[in-house]
Order: C-alpha cells, then sequence, then structure tokens
C-alpha cells in the first residue's frame, strides 16, 4: 500500500471537504461556513493542510494555522492545531500520529515556538502537548447588573459585514489578542451578532430569551459593562457569558463587580516547540518583571521524548538574557507536560528564580480558535 504525507492540492478541494464531514459526522460545507478564514484553496492556505494519502486518497489529516498572537506586547507566532481528523475505517493505524510529528517538525523549520489546540487532554499529552494558562467564564444577568447599577450603553445592532471595519480598527486596544488578516470572514460566521457603540463593538451569539455569549468586546473607553447590557436589553435575555484571560486584569477589573458569578479553568493545550524562542518572545516582558530582583543565571531543560531542549537565563544588572543551551549548574529539567504547565501557567514544580517571573501571559481567544 503506497502512503505519503503531503499538502492538499487545489483540484482535489471537494474530495478533502467531503474526508472531513465524513471524519467528522459534519454537514456538507461545514467547514467552509464556519472557518471562512482559514478553509480557503489560495496557495498559501493549501500550504496548511497536512494530509496522509494511502492508495490515492486522503485519510487522514492535521491542519497547521499560524496565529499571530499578542500578550501584554509580546508578539510570537503559535501554530495553531485543527481539523485532526482520520477516516473511521482507518482509525488506529497510526496516521494521527505521523501527522502529528510532521507537523511538530514543520513548526520548528517555520520558527514557530509555541503550538496551541483544542481538544481531549490525555489524547494530545503523547506529542507534548498539555493545558495550561488560565481564563474567566464571567456570568452576568439582569439582576447582577442591576445591583451593580450599570446603565445600558446606545447600540446598535448591524451586520458584520458593516461592522468589520470598526472590529478591525478596535482589535489593538485589546491588551491580548490574535492578529487578523481576514477580520470580515472571522466574524461573518453563522449565529454571529455584531453590535456597534460610541463605546466600543460588541461580538455574540444567541437569539432572544435564551441564554447569549459574547464572543468579543472592546471599549476604549472602558464601557464593557454597558455594553453588555445594552445587549443583554435588547435580546431580552436572562444570563450572558464572557471569556476572557487571567492576565486581562483591566477588564477584569471593570466587569466583576458587575458579574454574577464566575469560573476558571485552563486556557487551552499548548506544546512548547522552541523553549529558548519561546523565552526571547518574552524576554522584553520577563526583564520588566524582573525590576528589583537579585541576579541570578540558571538553565532549564524540556525533554520530550529522547530530545531535549535547553535554555540559559541570566538576569544581570536588570538586564535579561536568554541563550541556547545549558551553561550553569543551577539546572532544572521538566518532561514537556511540566514544562508547558511550568512556563505558561499550571500545577508544576518550582524553577528557582526564575519562577518568581513566571507563568508567561497567554491567551486565544475563542474567535480565533481553529
Amino acid at each position: 500500500m503506497a502512503e505519503r504525507v503531503r499538502t492538499v492540492r487545489a483540484d482535489e478541494w471537494e474530495e478533502f471537504q467531503r474526508f472531513l464531514e465524513r471524519s467528522y459526522g459534519h454537514s456538507k460545507g461545514f467547514f467552509t461556513r464556519y472557518y471562512p478564514h482559514i478553509y480557503r484553496t489560495d496557495e498559501e492556505a493549501l500550504s496548511s493542510f497536512f494530509v496522509l494519502e494511502k492508495d490515492g486518497r486522503i485519510v487522514s489529516h492535521v491542519g497547521l494555522f499560524p496565529l499571530e498572537c499578542v500578550a501584554l506586547g509580546c508578539k510570537l507566532t503559535v501554530g495553531g492545531i485543527g481539523g485532526v481528523a482520520t477516516l473511521p475505517e482507518e482509525r488506529g493505524k497510526g496516521y494521527m500520529s505521523r501527522l502529528l510529528r510532521h507537523v511538530i517538525g514543520q513548526m520548528k523549520e517555520r520558527g514557530y515556538p509555541l503550538s496551541a489546540l483544542g481538544g481531549d487532554r490525555q489524547r494530545y499529552n503523547a506529542f507534548g502537548w498539555d493545558l495550561a494558562g488560565m481564563k474567566y467564564t464571567l456570568t452576568f444577568t439582569p439582576r447582577s447588573m442591576e445591583r451593580a447599577g450599570v446603565v445600558p450603553a446606545e447600540v446598535e445592532e448591524v451586520t458584520p459585514q458593516e461592522a468589520s471595519l470598526e472590529v478591525e480598527r478596535l482589535l489593538g486596544t485589546l491588551p491580548l489578542r490574535v492578529e487578523r488578516r481576514y477580520t470580515l470572514p472571522v466574524i461573518d460566521r453563522p449565529g454571529v451578532r455584531a453590535w456597534l457603540s460610541e463605546d466600543g463593538y460588541v461580538l455574540s451569539k444567541g437569539e432572544a430569551f435564551g441564554p447569549h455569549q459574547i464572543l468579543e468586546l472592546a471599549s476604549p473607553t472602558g464601557k464593557e459593562p454597558e455594553l453588555i447590557r445594552a445587549v443583554m436589553e435588547r435580546c431580552f435575555c436572562g444570563e450572558v457569558s464572557l471569556q476572557l484571560s487571567a492576565w486581562d486584569e483591566g477588564r477584569l477589573g471593570r466587569l466583576v463587580p458587575s458579574a454574577a458569578g464566575w469560573d476558571a479553568g485552563p486556557d487551552w493545550c499548548y506544546r512548547i516547540v522552541d523553549l529558548a524562542g519561546l523565552l526571547e518572545a518574552y524576554r522584553g516582558w520577563l526583564e520588566a518583571r524582573a525590576e528589583g530582583m537579585a541576579p541570578f543565571e540558571l538553565s532549564v531543560g524540556v525533554r520530550f521524548q529522547d530530545e531535549v531542549q535547553r535554555a540559559t537565563i541570566s538576569l544581570r544588572d536588570g538586564n535579561l538574557e536568554v541563550a541556547r543551551g545549558r551553561y550553569t549548574d543551577e539546572y532544572y529539567e521538566l518532561d514537556a507536560l511540566e514544562g508547558v504547565r511550568a512556563f505558561l501557567g499550571g500545577p508544576s514544580r518550582r524553577l528557582g528564580s526564575l519562577s518568581t517571573l513566571l507563568p508567561l501571559p497567554v491567551h486565544i481567544p475563542s474567535l480565533d480558535h481553529v
């Protein structure tokens, strides 16, 4: 049986879509309806779809979609993993494992320091991904808004097409975000509703009287509670939820007083692809956080199977430096899963003085999930 890993060709696009729909059990056209910014047929997009071909047909797929993330001023490209699928009759033959290993190699070649995906933790633990980071899900009710004295803002519901320029303009005010190349396809998806105001914008999901979810919210004037209450009143809904990163301290401070309650949980599943590259992307943020700390120098290793990534971090005279490799006697080695939790937030052991500066801020908003 002839097997090979390759990317999808334009002339087999329809076959590829039918393969995905059958593998997931989704309706025809699901992926292009819900993820039009990802499932495109231009050459750049096609290079993101890695498939395993067996005897001339696609039997398995793993997508690798670069996410240009900004987290409190730090910029890095995160390799988003999505569309992981194998035909029902071809499962259990190691095809997904083969593709994931291939895609990990591609991320290393492309210089992505971090990877992210959604899905079962235990399924992806075997490949180095684990839950990390933290986000809050805030819940609002008319009663909680009333008790907090929140007065609804003036809002107008518009189409996603009418809102796209304002969303694009104000996205940069969010402290943790994904820089989007295609704003309209991201927001013009089934079920997404757009609301504009002089105080910002709201992207929501939900119909009248039912529970409502705020997908994205931006208010340069700090009127987030007022915008949420306006949407609640316009939709006659008794409950609204909103997810925010635990690092989004300013907006949390404005929103928590009007919330009926909240839950906390991990942000997403992450994998460290390049430890030194990850630390370098956050070097300025780490250096600012280290102001006033005593000098230190230590090395850390993150081990995945037979591979160990090592980096040395030193703080001298207020300057923080990152070097690839181990150059100190003080050395901490973690397995890949504990490494993810140690650097991005989760149960882990301490890494000497470096733990004072950790975890690193990271967040992939729900609208940008792949």
